[in-house]
C-alpha cells in the first residue's frame, strides 16, 4: 500500500497481495483518520461479501475466486470500540469459465488484490462511533 494525502483526501494505491479492509484499518490508524467517506475501483484476485439475514442477525457469505473487477467501492469509516471501522459495500464483476459477466455484491468482508486498488478516503473534523442496536442485530452510527 502506497499513499498521499492531497488537499485533506488520502489518494491509497493498493498493491498484489493487499487486503482491502486491513490496508484501510492500517492507513486510519497511522493518519489518526476517525470519520471517512470511502470509494474506490480495482481488480482483485478474491472476494468475500455478506448479505444480512435480519431474523438470523448473521451475514451469509458470498466467496468468489479468480479476475474480479471491483466496480464500485462505497462505505464510510467510523470508530468501534475505539477502533477505526469500515463499513463498505462492493460490487464486483466476473466471468464463471467463460460465462457472461456476472455481479457479486454487497457488505464487504474481504477482498485481496491482484491488480491494483484506487481508493480514496475523505476523513470529516468530527467523530462518530458505532453502538449495537439490539432490535437491529447491527452496529449503527452513534453520533458524539
Amino acid at each position: 500500500m502506497e499513499y498521499r494525502n492531497f488537499e485533506g483526501k488520502y489518494y491509497v494505491r493498493l498493491d498484489p497481495g493487499d487486503e482491502i479492509m486491513s490496508a484501510l484499518k492500517a492507513l486510519c490508524a497511522a493518519e489518526g483518520v476517525r470519520t471517512a467517506q470511502v470509494s474506490g475501483i480495482g481488480g482483485c484476485g478474491s472476494a468475500v461479501v455478506g448479505v444480512f439475514d435480519p431474523q438470523l442477525r448473521r451475514y451469509n457469505e458470498y466467496k468468489v475466486e479468480g479476475m474480479l473487477e471491483l466496480v464500485s467501492l462505497e462505505g464510510n469509516i467510523t470508530v468501534n470500540e475505539g477502533e477505526p471501522f469500515p463499513h463498505l459495500h462492493a460490487s464486483f464483476a466476473y466471468n464463471d469459465e467463460g460465462s457472461e459477466p456476472r455481479v457479486l455484491a454487497g457488505h464487504l468482508l474481504s477482498a485481496e488484490i491482484l491488480l491494483t486498488g484506487e481508493i480514496v478516503v475523505a476523513p470529516a473534523s468530527g467523530v462518530i462511533s458505532r453502538r449495537y442496536d439490539d432490535e437491529l442485530g447491527i452496529r449503527v452510527w452513534r453520533f458524539e
